[in-house]
């Protein structure tokens, strides 16, 4: 008889995704986020094609040819939306920092402002990417499954359901005043248990991995909460802080807490990679060497994250760092000092992410080592 691709403990993990699934669906149909920071009544993005340029009156920027400074006069086709089918004369002042040069057949998103007494204004928002991004995202899903097969799948699963709770349970659950670290560390829990759970089952070696992830975790956090009172960081030194601040007086949640759900999250899959990664080499480690000890085992192990502790940690750093290259470009343009620089609220939140979540990374190798080692000896 041929083995289905899901055991039986899979079904029920899938079952209990479904299940959370559901459920926060009813919880955010039953508290809807009904308040904002800005009015956007009556401004609506609808897609559009662009049927024709009617007029234009564009030059090429001075540092840059490719790039063009001017507007432009189109007739746009509304594709969806209260306005689906008609067709709209639609400004689009053309900018450094709004370069949407457009053509016939151009897809685009268009921004309506029609408010209650004022004339209705219609601009051109930014190119309709929505087509390119759902291709890029089925590359990235057929590349999985091509390549990792059932545990690509798998994966896949366990990811869609992460994005799912961080997107539709753990940013609204924050607009409706919930406590920050807890409804943190509750998403963090489902997100491991169902990763880990998915890709190896409801076994030993899911059980240990799961347990060094969330030691991780706890690892994470403390020294989160040492570093964040010596560098004195926190919430209000993040760059949104003045809409934290607004969010506060109306949810009463901590805004000084949200800083360590960002750096819980972003740490997060580098832990449960080192986990995992450490884990599966000892149990098979011990299938091969049935008489290996555990003081063997967790010495293996640690040889083992010392490759691996080195990569992923550049990994995690590199991955802060990419992502602050163009604000530290902007600041040096300020003529920002050196020393003024690293002591900088932004500089110094993405160096204490960066380190913090790295500090788990590494721990989480002797943690996952000595686990497994325990679990398998017990065997």
């Amino acid at each position: 008889m041929k083995k289905l691709p899901f055991e039986k403990s899979d079904l029920v993990v899938l079952l209990a995704i479904v299940a959370t699934v559901v459920g926060v669906l009813v919880w955010g149909r039953s508290n809807p986020i009904d308040y904002a920071s800005l009015d956007t009544s009556g401004i609506t993005y609808p897609s559009g094609t662009v049927l024709e340029v009617i007029s234009e009156d564009l030059e090429p920027t001075p540092y840059d040819e490719s790039r063009y400074w001017g507007s432009q006069e189109l007739r746009v086709r509304v594709n969806d939306g209260e306005l689906a089918g008609q067709e709209l004369q639609v400004h689009n002042e053309v900018s450094d920092t709004h370069n949407i040069i457009c053509e016939a057949g151009t897809g685009v998103i268009i921004r309506l402002e029609m408010q209650e007494g004022l004339e209705p204004y219609y601009s051109i928002y930014n190119y309709n990417r929505s087509v390119g991004l759902l291709g890029l995202l089925a590359v990235f899903a057929a590349l999985m499954i091509g390549i990792g097969r059932m545990k690509g799948l798998r994966s896949l699963i366990g990811l869609a359901f992460a994005i799912f709770l961080i997107a539709c349970f753990l940013l609204p659950a924050f607009y409706h005043g919930y406590p920050v670290i807890l409804v943190t560390v509750g998403v963090v829990l489902a997100i491991t248990v169902s990763s880990m759970t998915l890709l190896n089952g409801w076994s030993a070696k899911t059980r240990v991995s799961i347990l060094a992830s969330m030691c991780g975790v706890v690892v994470a956090a403390a020294f989160y909460a040492i570093f964040s009172a010596v560098l004195h960081v926190g919430g209000y030194n993040m760059d949104a802080a003045e809409e934290l601040i607004f969010l506060r007086q109306r949810a009463g949640f901590e805004v000084s807490d949200v800083l360590f759900t960002c750096v819980l999250i972003a740490s997060l899959g580098a832990v449960l990679d080192m986990t995992m990664g450490v884990t599966s080499a000892l149990f098979e480690m011990r299938q091969v060497h049935p008489a290996i000890t555990q003081r063997e085992l967790f010495r293996a192990g640690m040889e083992m994250g010392q490759d691996m502790t080195g990569t992923m940690c550049t990994t995690l750093i590199l991955a802060f760092a990419g992502g602050a290259i163009t604000t530290l470009l902007s600041l040096l343009t300020y003529g920002t000092a050196p020393f003024q620089l690293l002591n900088s609220d932004y500089l110094t939140l993405e160096v204490f992410q960066s380190l913090v979540g790295s500090l788990a990374v590494i721990l989480s190798v002797p943690l996952a080592s000595a686990f497994s080692a325990w679990a398998l000896g017990r065997r």
